[in-house]
């Protein structure tokens, strides 16, 4: 006859086993607006952990409002975006929780040094918010741990 203490354990692996069990992954919603609070080309977001490099990217199409994603690992995270057309020329970073300032004639941002990207602690199952607007903000390398400047938020 089997113990009661075997039975326990055999649950609790049972539980680590099942996929329903496990830790959901953090839910990051994220909005990108280059112009009064749209966006009007494609661009490719990135989620790049800050001392690992880690990236991970996502489609964000013309004119989406915004977009719920999982990042499949916790760690500390920078948020960015490069246009699909021109990902050299028209980059993006979050260093704000609305849209940066946008003028005649200039890019969205702040063009202040001091301004630079925050960085959030993502954990199991939590849900966060981005907003992608700045366009002077500086961008790391993707795949590398990150040398710019940036402070957790």
């Amino acid at each position: 006859m089997r113990t009661p203490r075997f039975l326990l354990s055999a649950a609790a692996l049972a539980l680590l086993v099942l996929p329903g069990c496990r830790p959901k992954p953090p839910q990051v919603h994220i909005k990108f607006a280059i112009y009064d609070n749209d966006n009007s080309f494609a661009a490719t977001v990135y989620a790049q952990e800050v001392s690992t490099g880690a990236t991970t990217t996502f489609a964000y199409g013309p004119h989406t409002p915004s977009m719920t994603v999982a990042i499949p690992r916790p760690g500390t995270y920078v948020f960015y975006a490069r246009l699909v057309e021109a990902p050299d020329d028209y980059h993006y970073g979050f260093t704000g929780y609305q849209a940066a300032a946008y003028g005649h004639m200039t890019r969205g941002g702040t063009r202040d040094a001091a301004t630079n990207l925050i960085a959030l602690d993502l954990k199991p199952g939590g849900q966060y918010q981005v907003y992608i607007s700045d366009h002077w903000a500086e961008l790391p390398a993707p795949g590398k741990p990150v040398t710019v400047p940036w402070h957790r938020g």
